[in-house]
């Protein structure tokens, strides 16, 4: 059988969400939910709008017709009933939007406030289009669940974390996070990726979505598409992921402790030299950053899997 979509629709689908996950962590940066980064607050909305401009670029090939006859295009902007048209919309305006805001950011401008929430907001439905373009289609039972948007939001947040700690480690030239807290919410996102991944695989293993779901299930879990997800998905992109962070985790807030107890013996004068002694004494950014790329391998992969485990109601292979 032939596969339903190909690689360009994973990867568009990879990208839409990598970028608008990075414009809510500059975004949540900026609002202090992640600590108090500068790096993180700007490198997102550097990257955010081309990231998912070029992702829809590549939706324009796979549509085929769109460079033979681009004006074909048009139709996919007068069917408000189709998810498609809808998206064609949401992407349109956050790349504008996410433009315009890298932009100011680069330049160091002020950026209209304005800008900045419709960006945030255009973001999250970014994010959520990318998994509703599959949960809508019911010919396939293993996407048409609700619990698929909510995945590949959380998806679109862990990535888009992770990139923009990437990046901002390099651009910024080392410029340190909050890693703690990036650490924390990792433990979250990476985690809830965990339960919903089991969620859907119990559903569809239960057959609450018939034969075909069942079928697509097996074959991430035992089939032809079992070694990228358990090796690279489960393996790269979580289960490795989150042990690290955890570690991290608690070890940066002993450290924070050992810190913060300097107060009390102390003078504020002398706190701050032994402070800064002692965080060059634990520095986990190197490995903080290669967990990062693999929660991005995780999540194109995640991608990937769920597209080419596709199978049709009326394919037959299971009369």
């Amino acid at each position: 059988m032939g596969e339903i979509w190909g690689w360009l629709i994973v990867i568009y689908l990879f990208m839409g969400g990598l970028g608008a996950g990075a414009y809510l962590t500059s975004f949540a940066a900026g609002r202090g939910w992640i600590g108090k980064s500068p790096a993180l607050q700007r490198v997102g909305y550097y990257i955010s709008g081309p990231i998912v401009a070029l992702g829809t670029l590549l939706l324009v090939f796979d549509l085929g017709q769109g460079l033979k006859k681009p004006w074909l295009l048009i139709g996919l902007l007068m069917n408000p009933r189709s998810m498609m048209t809808w998206g064609v919309y949401i992407l349109a305006c956050f790349i504008v939007v996410a433009l315009l805001v890298g932009f100011f950011t680069w330049k160091k401008k002020e950026v209209p406030k304005a800008f900045i929430f419709v960006g945030a907001f255009l973001a999250l439905a970014t994010g959520t289009y990318t998994g509703l373009l599959v949960a809508v289609v019911e010919a396939v039972p293993f996407w048409n669940t609700y619990l698929m948007p909510v995945l590949f939001v959380v998806s679109a947040l862990s990535t888009g974390i992770s990139i923009t700690s990437i990046l901002s480690y390099v651009m910024e030239k080392g410029q340190k996070t909050d890693e703690r807290k990036v650490c924390k919410i990792h433990i979250v996102l990476v985690g809830a990726e965990m339960i919903l991944l089991a969620a859907i695989f119990a559903s569809m293993f239960t057959g609450r979505h018939g034969a075909v779901g069942a079928e697509s299930a097996r074959m991430i879990f035992s089939g032809s598409l079992s070694l990228p997800f358990w090796l690279l998905l489960v393996g790269v992109g979580l289960v490795i992921p989150i042990l690290v962070f955890i570690v991290n985790y608690f070890k940066l807030s002993q450290h924070q402790s050992k810190v913060q107890s300097k107060i009390e013996v102390v003078s504020a004068a002398s706190y701050e030299g032994q402070s800064k002694a002692l965080t060059e004494e634990f520095d986990c950014s190197r490995s903080l950053l290669t967990v990062d790329a693999g929660v991005i391998i995780g999540g194109f992969i995640l991608r990937y899997v769920v597209i080419f485990a596709a199978l049709p109601i009326w394919n037959g292979v299971l009369k």
